[in-house]
C-alpha cells in the first residue's frame, strides 16, 4: 500500500499564456503585454456568441414560476450590439497593423487564441521568427 505525502507537494502548475510566458522571458515589456491582453480580449469580444437564454427565465416571464415580469427584449440585442462594436474595434486595431496577414496573424494567434508562439508556429524552428512578428505588431499597437 501507498501512502501520499502532502507535506512539500507542490500546486499544480498553471498553464501560462503566450504572453505571459514571452514577458516572463523578457522577450516582450509589460506595455506589450498590456496592448496584447488589450487585442486579445477585443479579438474574443468580437468572436462571442450570444447564448441562448434559459427557459426558465421565459416561464418566470410568463408566471409559471413565480412572479410575473415582462420579457427584456434588449437583452439580445445589447449583447449584439457589444459584439459588433468590438468587431469594429478589432477592426481599427488591425488597421494600425496595415491589415498585414502576418501581423494579424500572429496576433490572433498569441493574443486572440492565447497560444504559445511554439503552439501557434507549430514547432520550434518558427517559433523564434513568431515571437519577432509579435513584437513588431505589438509596438504598431502601441503606437497612437
Amino acid at each position: 500500500m501507498t501512502t501520499m505525502r502532502t507535506q512539500g507537494a507542490r500546486a499544480p502548475a498553471r498553464r501560462l499564456s503566450g504572453l505571459e510566458s514571452l514577458q516572463r522571458r523578457g522577450r516582450i515589456s509589460r506595455s506589450q503585454r498590456a496592448a496584447g491582453e488589450a487585442y486579445g480580449a477585443v479579438w474574443r469580444r468580437s468572436r462571442s456568441e450570444a447564448s441562448l437564454p434559459s427557459s426558465l427565465a421565459a416561464e418566470t416571464s410568463l408566471g409559471l414560476g413565480g412572479a410575473r415580469r415582462a420579457p427584456d427584449p434588449g437583452r439580445g440585442l445589447t449583447a449584439a450590439e457589444a459584439r459588433l462594436r468590438a468587431r469594429h474595434h478589432l477592426a481599427a486595431l488591425r488597421r494600425r497593423l496595415k491589415d498585414h496577414p502576418t501581423l494579424v496573424a500572429a496576433c490572433d494567434r498569441i493574443c486572440g487564441q492565447e497560444l504559445t508562439p511554439r503552439e501557434a508556429a507549430g514547432g520550434d524552428r518558427e517559433a523564434g521568427r513568431l515571437e519577432a512578428v509579435l513584437a513588431i505588431a505589438l509596438d504598431l499597437l502601441l503606437r497612437d
